[in-house]
């Protein structure tokens, strides 16, 4: 009887531990599922931000030159889809996604006109762009080149679960003047193909990025 009573306190010691040992395991499990699918999340909403960066970009190079005058400091072309200098927050990448809705630019979508000109698949719906005229200067060489302007582009992005988002800056340069050929909008072309397309040695394109959420 007492070795039956010693053996039964073992299986029953060996019981739990095994049962322990198949909850920390299916504990372990679960925690990496949740930490699989919030890095999926997260890398779902970094891919629409950087959409709708590709779009601003792009309708930012379809701007011909007769829309900006080289006499023109700052809000000069759509005031609806370029702020002037200290219009926008100091800290877009902390408004609400309502704000974004209300303030910004839809991915495929044409800033004056509000009709759809693109197509985005679900994996990247959701993105959001806005572009700051942060300065602009004269420039009377090369010929052809009539000025310069950086613009800071914010794009957001947002995955499924709350608080997926992802908010990047871009700070673009962009000449202007007749010697500039503007890009179709929708884009018909690699938008690398607007500066490439510029003469040396004029700034064009990115010259700085930044994740800012």
């Amino acid at each position: 009887m007492k070795n039956r009573g010693v053996a039964l306190v073992t299986g029953l010691l060996m019981l739990t531990a095994v049962t322990l040992l198949a909850v920390t395991a299916a504990g372990s499990m679960t925690l990496q599922q949740q930490q699989a699918a919030n890095f999926t999340d997260k890398h779902r909403a970094s891919e629409r931000a950087a959409t709708a960066e590709s779009w601003a970009l792009a309708w930012l190079y379809s701007r011909s030159s007769h829309e900006r005058s080289s006499a023109c400091l700052h809000d000069c072309i759509l005031p609806t889809a370029v702020a002037g200098p200290g219009i926008l927050p100091s800290r877009p990448e902390i408004e609400t996604l309502g704000w974004w809705r209300s303030h910004a630019v839809p991915a495929a979508i044409e800033p004056s006109s509000g009709e759809t000109v693109g197509f985005v698949s679900d994996e990247q719906e959701e993105g959001y762009w806005l572009i700051e005229e942060i300065h602009f200067e004269l420039s009377v060489a090369p010929a052809g080149i009539e000025g310069l302007g950086y613009y800071r582009i914010l794009a957001r992005g947002d995955g499924a679960a709350p608080g997926s988002t992802a908010v990047s800056e871009a700070i673009v340069a962009r000449p202007w003047g007749p010697g500039v050929a503007p890009l179709a909008f929708p884009p018909d072309a690699l938008l690398n193909d607007f500066c490439e397309a510029v003469p040396d040695p004029v700034p064009c394109g990115i010259v700085a990025w930044r994740k800012r959420r």
